[in-house]
């Protein structure tokens, strides 16, 4: 894991250098008064100002369904960091600045490419090769090589190697759960999915179909049935006497919302494109909101599960080892939990359990 972050410490200035440069070149070349910075297709009809509102959501959509995967698995870095204080620094940094700089960065520079080449370009690899220059090519072609294993890493990688491991942590370590991750995406051929504008409709409203109803999930169960009370030493027990055992190891109240918010929001993400494409009525614009769609429904059935038939633990009355959601209380766990940086998945097995 030290690696994995050692690279991406170096691959993400590498990229801002190459695109700060690429955009500054640009704009020189093209000049600034003749850079127009709206980037609408000019034989598509334009749009007023509630259907450019429309966009600019359904976009927002799309790009919450692209971010939904690290935004589950946030707990697989967050539990590297040094302190909370650097937790809520490094996300303000690297979400709010980090996104708005660098599409600024992206749009200056698809802009100034109409003036320069004659064409708009919107995709940078492109765009480095118009330059035609042997050396801009191949400088930018290892910082986005470099870029995209950076991003696989982080969002294809770190996640499924944790949960492969999870399935069986005394069997898989961390390690072998990302080998197992990496082997099984070739299988899957996904530049094949990426080649087509419906694959990409279809993958990313699928995606956030399944996501979302995880992540209201996990908002519900934490701040409203455990109301942020967790015994941290259980979480980490395969003790059948254990605080969070549930049912043979599983909570049924997730089991139940999972199918009955998971189910209906798939068939949104998949059925109006489907209708749309057959030349029926056309509500496609609702698979871009899955996530969202997912997650409420995800959120208010965990709830009302858990109000029919409470699994989750309060821990009333209790204080040791029990963790409150506060600074003082995840201090007075510290002691017991697993080292943040190892190989392995900790697991405390009690025997004669």
């Amino acid at each position: 894991m030290e690696v994995i972050r050692r690279f991406i410490d170096w691959a993400g200035p590498a990229v801002y250098a190459v695109m700060i440069v690429l955009a500054v070149y640009l704009v020189s070349q093209a000049g600034w008064e003749n850079i127009d910075l709206n980037l609408s297709d000019p034989s598509a009809a334009p749009q007023d100002f509630w259907g450019t509102i429309g966009l600019m959501v359904m976009a927002v959509g799309i790009v919450v369904a692209y971010f939904s995967g690290p935004m589950l698995n946030f707990g697989d870095f967050a539990r590297y960091g040094r302190s909370f204080r650097d937790v809520k620094r490094g996300n303000f940094w690297g979400l709010p600045v980090n996104f708005l700089f660098f599409s600024i960065l992206t749009v200056l520079t698809a802009a100034a490419t109409l003036p320069v080449f004659g064409e708009l370009l919107v995709d940078p690899i492109h765009t480095v090769q118009a330059i035609d220059t042997p050396f801009a090519i191949l400088l930018g072609g290892l910082t986005f090589v470099t870029a995209t294993v950076g991003i696989n890493i982080v969002a294809n990688f770190i996640s499924p190697a944790f949960d492969f491991s999870n399935v069986a942590p005394h069997r898989i370590s961390w390690r072998m759960g990302g080998m197992i991750a990496a082997v099984g995406s070739v299988f899957l051929l996904p530049w094949n999915w990426y080649a087509d504008a419906t694959a990409i409709h279809y993958s990313l409203g699928v995606l956030a179909a399944l996501i979302g109803p995880l992540f209201g999930l996990l908002i519900a169960g934490y701040y409203v049935a455990a109301r942020q009370r967790i015994k941290v030493d259980d979480m980490f027990t395969m003790s059948e006497q254990g605080a969070y055992w549930y049912r043979k190891g599983y909570n049924p109240n997730a089991i139940k919302m999972l199918l009955a918010a998971g189910i209906p929001t798939i068939l949104l993400a998949i059925l109006p494109k489907t209708f749309a494409d057959l030349g029926l009525f056309d509500i496609s614009w609702i698979g871009n909101f899955t996530w969202f769609i997912g997650c409420a429904l995800g959120y208010g059935l965990f709830i009302l599960f858990e109000r029919l038939d409470p699994q989750v633990p309060t821990f009333d009355g209790e204080d040791e080892g029990i963790s409150d959601g506060t600074i003082d209380g995840a201090a007075a766990t510290a002691d017991s939990e697993p080292p943040a940086i190892s190989a392995e998945v900790p697991v405390v097995v009690e025997h004669g359990a």
